[in-house]
């Protein structure tokens, strides 16, 4: 999948509990956009979302 660091962004805010339109609020995307990224990493299930947030970044637990 294509990342992008607005990508990312959404994925770590989704991650850490925000709701949708704040998400979209705070990276000045449509509400549609921010949950279609969210859906392809996983949500609402915020422990897939984890989960990609550490294979983003290369950090934690389930990143290897």
């Amino acid at each position: 999948m294509f990342t992008t660091t607005e990508h990312k962004a959404i994925v770590r805010l989704l991650a850490a509990g925000k709701p949708v339109w704040y998400v979209a609020a705070v990276t000045k995307s449509h509400a549609h956009d921010v949950y279609a990224v969210g859906v392809s990493y996983g949500y609402p299930d915020r422990t897939r979302l984890r989960q990609a947030v550490a294979v983003l970044t290369g950090f934690g637990p389930d990143a290897a």
